[in-house]
């Protein structure tokens, strides 16, 4: 009978070792598949060209030169402009009438009507009996003559001189009718005692009317917001301290016929040009300076303009700069106070994510894809805003990771 062979075995610590190498791979194996699953399913981005914006939010008060129109007396209201309407020094934008005096005049213009078709009777009559004897006189005459030339070639000498008599009265009296008509005609032309009346009917018409004009050219608004006294054009450091509305707010305005008191605010005129504004910043902008130009992007109304710094001013808890605008178009008329963005700058180039940046070995850079595998490729930053980056070091068109962390 045989005798059974046994199997030998491993020393512990070889055994040892391949367990541990056998768990290694295992690792190994895992974290390469996990970095395989993570490269395939790894949100990913294109980089593209872009635009983004250095700006600052603030606060603005949008500032003019604006005049206040008040009634110089009372009267009657009757407007002559609208609101929004453009109008140019010495416009008449309404009139103010004296209800007492209009009636008068209008009294004595009714009185002028009543005297001036009488006297216009009278004369015509008189004209009309005047042509009538000039008639009559122009007939006879011619008749006189031929009598009075039969009578002296027949030397009937008495009976003509009869006809010479009554020839040269007729003759005489047409002259008066003559001097009467030329009188007649000089008093239809200088008028009656009604052109003293008349004249007085039209000074009381023109006191019981008073025209108000515009004392400058720009855009007549009938309601004020009380901002209308809170800067002077003229000096810029007014604006530099918070503004809020110190004048009248009339939120409607004067309907026609209204009656309204010496005194009483009919509107106002706005100088567009230039428009000032106001901005009040959390930050410091501590490279902004005097005759600096910046942007302003008005969130009211959707435009960007640009303008100049004329002052500033730097408080605790609030940063003041005055801009001086280089346009005010119409969009921003009727704008007063609005959210800004003062835009210090525009940077131009490839944009990323904000999400796609990581910092690697001390390295501020992004994960590109590459062939069949994420690179990781150093970029500069040169402009964020609003999760937004402009960066160099890649191009428009590349792909890129967006979180990817190995």
């Amino acid at each position: 009978m045989g005798i059974p062979k046994t199997r030998k075995r491993l020393p512990l610590s070889v055994m040892a070792f391949l367990i541990v190498l056998g768990i290694v791979a295992a690792l190994n194996g895992a974290h390469v598949a996990g970095r395989l699953l993570l490269a395939t399913t790894a949100r990913r981005a294109v980089v593209e060209e872009g635009t983004v914006t250095l700006g600052f939010p603030g606060e603005a008060v949008l500032l003019r030169r604006e005049l206040v129109i008040v009634a110089p007396e009372a009267g009657i209201w009757h407007p002559q402009v609208s609101r929004g309407q453009q109008v140019t020094t010495g416009t008449s934008i309404g009139e103010l009438v004296d209800a007492g005096q209009l009636d008068q005049a209008r009294q004595l213009q009714e009185k002028v009507k009543g005297a001036k078709a009488v006297w216009e009777s009278d004369i015509m009559a008189k004209k009309q009996q005047l042509q009538k004897s000039l008639d009559e006189i122009n007939e006879k005459v011619p008749e006189l003559l031929v009598q009075l030339k039969n009578d002296l070639a027949k030397m009937q000498t008495a009976q003509a001189q009869q006809l010479n008599d009554r020839l040269q009265e007729m003759l005489r009296q047409r002259g008066c009718l003559l001097v009467e008509k030329e009188q007649l005609d000089q008093e239809a032309i200088s008028g009656g005692a009604w052109r003293q009346i008349e004249a007085e009917a039209k000074e009381l018409m023109a006191q019981a009317t008073n025209i108000v004009v515009t004392p400058m050219t720009g855009r007549f608004e009938d309601r004020l917001d009380g901002y209308e006294d809170v800067f002077d054009p003229l000096e810029f450091k007014t604006a530099l301290v918070p503004l809020t509305p110190s004048g009248t707010v009339s939120a409607y305005s004067v309907p026609a016929g209204e009656h309204v008191d010496q005194g009483q605010i009919l509107g106002k005129v706005i100088q567009e040009e230039p428009t000032f504004a106001q901005v009040r910043l959390d930050e410091k902008l501590d490279t902004v300076a005097l005759n600096d130009q910046v942007g302003l992007h008005i969130k009211t109304a959707q435009i960007q303009l640009q303008g100049m710094v004329v002052a500033l001013a730097h408080e605790e808890n609030e940063n003041i700069i005055v801009l001086k605008l280089f346009n005010a178009p119409p969009a921003i008329s009727s704008v007063r106070e609005t959210e800004v963005e003062v835009i210090l700058d525009q940077v131009c180039g490839a944009v990323v994510p904000e999400q796609a940046l990581i910092r690697l070995n001390g390295q501020e850079g992004v994960y590109c894809w590459q062939g069949d595998r994420w690179i990781f490729k150093p970029v500069e930053v040169m402009a964020l805003d609003q999760g937004q980056a402009i960066v160099t070091g890649i191009r428009p068109g590349d792909e890129i990771s967006l979180g990817l962390r190995f």
